[in-house]
Order: structure tokens, then sequence, then C-alpha cells
């Protein structure tokens, strides 16, 4: 990671992290909305492949740093600056798109 994405990775705080998503998972699928706590960067980041009922289960969810996640998944620097919004990994493009149909939640 180049070294503007990790200040800006520092600077971000926290972002909540699917346990779906580990080390050899790539990010999925990835939205920012308005932050929810203190510190917090409003960045959420899933696998993709997560149901319904594992997202209702809050105990399959850690906050982290973003610059952790930044770290493990290099491939998330190019969305770091966007403001609110959602992204979808494209295996055709090898790169994120929007997501069409994503609504921040109240």
């Amino acid at each position: 990671m180049n070294t503007f994405a990790q200040a800006l990775a520092t600077a971000l705080s926290y972002a909540v992290v699917s346990r779906d998503l580990d080390d050899s998972t790539a990010v999925g699928f990835a939205y920012r909305e308005a932050p929810a706590f203190e510190h917090d960067s409003g960045w959420r980041f899933f696998s993709g492949g997560e149901s319904d009922e594992f997202c209702d289960d809050a105990a399959n969810f850690d906050t982290l740093p973003v610059q952790e996640v930044a770290s493990a998944h290099p491939e998330i620097a190019a969305l770091l600056h966007e403001s609110e919004g959602a992204w979808e990994w494209c295996d055709h493009t090898q790169a994120y798109v929007a997501a069409a149909d994503w609504q921040p939640q109240d």
C-alpha cells in the first residue's frame, strides 16, 4: 500500500468487518455510511457471501482499525477516499464497481 493510502487509513480510525472475511478472502462488498460511534470511519467490509442471518448477528462482526483491514486487503485502498456509498468486486474488471441498489439504513 502506498504512503498516502496508509496515512488515509490511519486517519479513518475504525471499520466494522465481517468475521467471514479473513486474510485469504477478498473484500467482495464494502459500503460507507455515516459514522455510528466515536472513531467510526463509517466503513463496513464483507466477503460478499454472508447470509442475512449471518449479518443479523452482531457477534459475527469485529471492529478493526481501517489501516489493519487495508494492510490485509490492499485492493480496498482505491475506495478509502470515497464518501457514502457501496461497492462490490467485479471479477471481470478486477475492480470495485458501485452497487446501484444499495441504500443507507436509518
